[in-house]
């Protein structure tokens, strides 16, 4: 080691080098199996609109509003004092720090049905 400093270090870098090679064949391997296997391309479809609704708000709105509509750094909607047109206008013009159009059309009407339905 005295004379080829360099060699330690060579190694080093041809292992690392084959070793993010390995681990991306095996990724690429991972993601074929995946879609294969219908993982991450299967869109779910609800018959329910209250299902969806709830789809919807548990991806777009429970951070904000809480699992049981109870808030957290969102308003609470548990109340039952809002009406359909309340939670369609809040959900497309995005009240405070709220982004307005989360889901839009038909998700949105499904949303609003599901925290009026929550709230019977």
């Amino acid at each position: 080691m005295k004379g080829k400093p360099l060699y330690p270090f060579a190694v080093t870098a041809v292992l690392g080098i084959g070793l993010i090679i390995i681990l991306s064949f095996v990724g690429i391997n991972m993601g074929d199996q995946a879609s294969e296997n219908g993982e991450n391309n299967e869109a779910q479809e609800f018959d329910d609109p209250i299902e969806l609704g709830e789809s919807l708000y548990q991806n777009s709105c429970v951070s904000c509003h809480g699992g049981d509509l109870e808030g957290a750094s969102g308003p609470a909607l548990d109340g039952g004092n809002l009406s359909h047109e309340d939670i369609l206008n809040a959900i497309s013009e995005g009240p405070g720090t709220m982004p307005p159009d989360l889901v839009t059309g038909e998700d949105a009407e499904a949303v609003a049905e599901y925290i009026l339905a929550e709230n019977e």
